[in-house]
């Protein structure tokens, strides 16, 4: 008995259809990328909260001291001068830090790799513009009571409102 040879009659393999899908499913992967890429390095940059921990304590610990001080003013646009209990307490900007100062006597880092500190008294606001190094720029206003001219803000209580 003789074989009977067939040619190849069931080929499996990519039809141009099939072909054609698929380049159509890659291109559109690949266009994706660049933006998938760009969400998640802003996610990155949300979870890295070091610096914002940062200029969240440091806005807590001057808002909270603004509220016990029985004095305040802004000595130049990058000074704050307050008295407490008879006790002076300044917050300025030295080097590529604020510290804060009491009595003149040593200094506390309060705020670290800031490139720029203003301060301005904004009626009836008191503004903090602060850039970091990494060009990051911040800024959070106290509400202060009204003042006659020439005096000091009598401080009582003092609530701020950061800007994003």
């Amino acid at each position: 008995m003789r074989k009977k040879l067939t040619v190849l009659t069931e080929q499996s393999g990519f039809t141009l259809l099939e072909a054609i899908f698929s380049i159509f499913i890659i291109t559109v992967i690949m266009s994706l990328l660049p933006l998938m890429y760009h969400w998640f390095s802003a996610i990155d940059r949300s979870l890295s909260p070091e610096e914002d921990f940062e200029w969240n304590i440091f806005l807590i610990q001057l808002r909270d001291e603004l509220r016990t001080a029985d004095s305040f003013r802004s000595g130049s646009k990058e000074r704050i001068y307050l008295l407490k209990n008879r006790i002076s307490i300044k917050y300025e900007r030295h080097s590529w830090n604020i510290r804060r100062q009491v009595e003149d006597k040593g200094h506390e880092v309060v705020l670290q790799n800031v490139r720029k500190f203003e301060v301005k008294e904004e009626a009836p606001m008191l503004a903090i513009h602060v850039e970091f190094l990494n060009g990051t720029k911040e800024e959070a206003r106290f509400l202060m009571p009204p003042r006659e001219e020439g005096s000091t803000f009598s401080v009582n209580a003092v609530p701020y409102y950061p800007s994003h």
